[in-house]
């Protein structure tokens, strides 16, 4: 490119007056021209870079790890397996701070249209559904709750926000969220 750009600036640098009517000048001017469009032709010329197929990573590095989750063969007990398996952000806290946290962990059966939590309660807690279905509310303007995310059994309700708040000590409560 930047050869091509400099024979370019000198082919375009025609002489302004050429002096007389003779041959030698005009072979200039077309030996010019075509070295023009030669370069023209050399600077429109687009090299192709290899593009990159993406490669998916093999479905085994993707799966959970769950024999570490075997409810068999584990002493710990089955609902603290499930908290495993569903909230993988507590697989990667130390061995003492999961222990401590498995201390906290308290399992509470709800009937249909109880609060589990609602704006100015702490958050505090991470939920899990074992069974049943579980509707994350916000509030409107005019105070009515619309239901923006069913949890179904098996998925939880957590901020990984929230745990670095409890975790540091800055705990903070619902604003506008109820479930």
């Amino acid at each position: 490119m930047f050869y091509g750009r400099k024979i370019m600036r000198k082919v375009t640098t025609l002489p302004h007056t050429l002096v007389g009517n003779t041959a030698a000048p005009r072979q200039r001017v077309r030996k010019r021209t075509k070295v023009l469009s030669l370069a023209k032709r050399i600077l429109r010329f687009k090299k192709e870079y290899p593009t990159l197929q993406p490669k998916e990573p093999p479905p085994s590095l993707l799966e959970a790890d769950l024999t570490e989750f075997d409810v068999k063969n584990s002493h710990l007990p089955s609902e603290v397996l499930y908290m495993l398996k569903n909230v993988r952000v507590l697989g990667h806290f130390e061995k003492p701070l999961f222990l401590e946290l498995c201390k906290h962990m308290v399992f509470v059966q709800l009937q249909e249209g109880e609060q589990v939590f609602q704006p100015g309660e702490p958050d505090t807690s991470i939920y899990v559904v074992q069974d049943g279905r579980l509707e994350v509310c916000i509030q409107d303007a005019d105070g009515t709750d619309v239901v923006v995310k069913e949890v179904l059994p098996g998925d939880s309700v957590h901020s990984l926000l929230s745990i670095l708040d409890v975790i540091t000590g800055h705990i903070a409560s619902y604003k506008a969220v109820s479930a």
